[in-house]
């Protein structure tokens, strides 16, 4: 047992934390919607939430034909609220579960076998069968989405924590030659946590619902 949580990874466990509260909020949120007045101006968890759904749904309204974002928004609406919640999770002091490259690579799975199934839909099982081993060089085209999506996501949070740990190792050698406290952390680090944490973080949430739609769609049978 004690080998088994030795070789458990941290980000999992955060990831793990991340959707059991997600959950709990849905379902908490649900059951406001069910007894909410729709006649009446939306206050609350209410607000919040439709405000989100609104947001997320225009933006993917922009980018996607009518008939297509229907049918993928539920996927993309919850892909984007995993995302910029884990990648703001390092401003709570957890490992931002999109620093592992097992999780990236999960999400990443879902859309690449979304993309490879509107595929099939398009073009046949046979052609698609055909086009993929011939020439050769088509099945690194294939499977091009599923390195570079997952890899820019990880690469991007990834570099941002080590970035952050090295300025706190810096302000704390530096405030080590006073005094025995990291006092420089506290003043410094915030500002760089806003670009690494909440500015890329958003960015690259954006960047990759952004993507994963974009080439979902570009194999949506006419």
């Amino acid at each position: 047992m004690s080998n088994f949580l030795d070789s458990l990874q941290v980000e999992l466990i955060f990831s793990l934390i991340i959707m059991v509260v997600m959950a709990i909020f849905f379902i908490y949120a649900g059951k406001k919607f069910a007894t909410a007045d729709p006649t009446a101006r939306p206050k609350g968890v209410v607000l919040v939430v439709e405000t989100g759904v609104k947001m997320i749904y225009d933006y993917l309204k922009s980018i996607m034909p009518k008939k297509f974002e229907k049918s993928y928004y539920p996927y993309f609406a919850m892909l984007f609220a995993y995302l910029i919640i884990a990648n703001l999770s390092g401003l709570l002091g957890f490992e931002a579960p999109t620093s592992n490259y097992s999780i990236t690579l999960a999400l990443t799975t879902i859309t690449f076998c979304l993309i490879q199934f509107n595929a099939i839909k398009k073009q046949g099982l046979l052609s698609y069968i055909w086009g993929a081993v011939w020439p050769p060089t088509n099945l690194l085209s294939i499977l091009s989405p599923l390195i570079s999506l997952s890899m820019r996501l990880f690469g991007n949070i990834l570099s941002g924590s080590i970035l952050m740990y090295l300025v706190y190792q810096l302000t704390g050698y530096i405030s080590g030659l006073l005094i025995n406290f990291n006092f420089l952390g506290p003043v410094i680090a915030p500002w760089l946590h806003c670009y690494f944490d909440v500015f890329a973080g958003c960015i690259q949430t954006l960047v990759f619902v952004t993507l994963s739609s974009i080439l979902i769609m570009m194999e949506n049978p006419d």
